[in-house]
């Protein structure tokens, strides 16, 4: 078969094989990108571009998992360790509704000293407190370690978290679904076979699953990112089938180890190199991704730049970490008289993805679309403002 024969059958729909997943990475970035954007315009709106408003509630930095890679957690009596209290965790929730967020994702550590009512009275509060907002929580990892801590299983836990107001699980602490990378880059991270294991547990349940990722980087080969689009692929068709639900959406992010112990232990190449690699696994993600419908690109990773030739390579959606980051545009507008201070960020996202040549458009946690944005006017003040139609 031909490069050509590839991309026409990539686009036209068929199923690659793992072996032709693989010869995608050896063919040209133009061609690849144009072929991944071909079968995303066919699988989504072609004339718009989605992005949402919420924000992110990192609850604890304690972790005794200590993975490599990561630059977030801290010993328990560690300078810097915090745990949240409700009442923080609700004046982040009151910041998210200030600015009209309509989900909220609340991650953190593997905190061993938060017993399992913690998480089921924490639900309680904001599903009472805050009902409007969808509240998507942890990951495979703390899930897991919740297991260790109470000695029940996934699907035990699930249910009861679900009953107390969790209205998802994110497909986080996945990066690269390959028991090889993992024991290298964090010994003690659970393994692929767990991580799945619990990713069906919340599709059993009926949880809404936001996202699924790959983060790559950590000195994988092409075979083995191949390996893990495969397994994400087969559980999708696992949930759908099965359950009716599956992945959300997919992204995919380089490793940012500069500032981990992993620092200089996997080659860190240019950054030109690293928005080249970047842009490829938008695109081969999407070909290879046949029943993952939408596909997120990450600006606050890579740029607003970057992420609006990754709407050209087959993303479909603008987010952040999750979303707009309600404390994060609260932190970088402090001191400053903003009615909504989330307003610079959705004109710069608006921006971005009209730059693509599409529209930008409002959703919610399920990509039901809320408002479309008219092309970005210019005010009289030089301000560029989008206006939603």
């Amino acid at each position: 078969m031909t490069q050509s024969e590839l991309l026409d059958r990539a686009i036209a729909g068929h199923r690659l094989s793992a072996d032709e997943i693989r010869r995608l990475y050896d063919l040209p970035s133009r061609e690849l990108a144009a072929a991944a954007h071909a079968v995303r315009q066919r699988r989504t709106d072609p004339d718009l571009a989605t992005y949402s408003i919420g924000g992110n509630i990192d609850y604890t930095n304690v972790c005794t998992v200590a993975c490599r890679f990561c630059a977030f957690y801290r010993a328990r009596h560690q300078d810097g360790a915090f745990t949240l209290t409700f009442d923080e965790i609700a004046r982040q929730m009151d910041a998210v509704r200030q600015i009209g967020g309509l989900d909220v994702l609340i991650q953190g550590g593997i905190n061993p000293e938060l017993p399992f009512t913690w998480y089921v009275d924490l639900l309680r509060l904001l599903k009472s407190n805050y009902p409007e907002i969808h509240i998507d929580g942890f990951s495979p990892e703390e899930i897991f370690g919740l297991e260790k801590l109470t000695g029940r299983d996934a699907l035990d836990i699930l249910s009861d978290l679900k009953e107390a107001g969790l209205d998802g699980m994110p497909g986080a602490s996945a990066e690269i679904l390959v028991d090889e990378v993992r024991e290298r880059c964090a010994p003690t991270r659970m393994n692929r076979g767990d991580w799945f294991r619990i990713i069906d547990a919340a599709m059993k349940v009926g949880l809404h699953n936001p996202w699924v990722a790959m983060v790559i980087g950590f000195g994988e080969t092409l075979s083995q990112r191949v390996e893990h689009l495969i397994a994400l692929r087969d559980q999708q068709d696992r949930g759908l089938e099965h359950y009716g639900c599956g992945f959300s959406a997919y992204k995919v992010w380089p490793a940012r180890l500069e500032h981990t112990r992993l620092r200089g232990k996997a080659a860190q190449a240019a950054e030109e190199a690293i928005v080249e690699d970047y842009l490829r696994e938008v695109a081969i993600a999407r070909l290879a991704l046949d029943n993952v419908r939408n596909h997120r690109t990450v600006w606050r990773t890579m740029g607003f730049a970057v992420a609006t030739e990754a709407l050209r390579s087959g993303a479909n959606d603008v987010c952040g970490t999750g979303s707009i980051n309600a404390i994060n545009a609260c932190i970088e507008a402090a001191g400053k008289d903003l009615p909504d201070p989330t307003q610079a960020l959705i004109r710069q996202v608006s921006e971005c993805i009209e730059n693509a040549g599409v529209t930008a458009a409002l959703r919610d946690s399920y990509y039901n679309i809320l408002a479309r944005h008219d092309r970005i006017q210019h005010t009289s003040s030089g301000k560029q403002e989008p206006r939603a139609g």
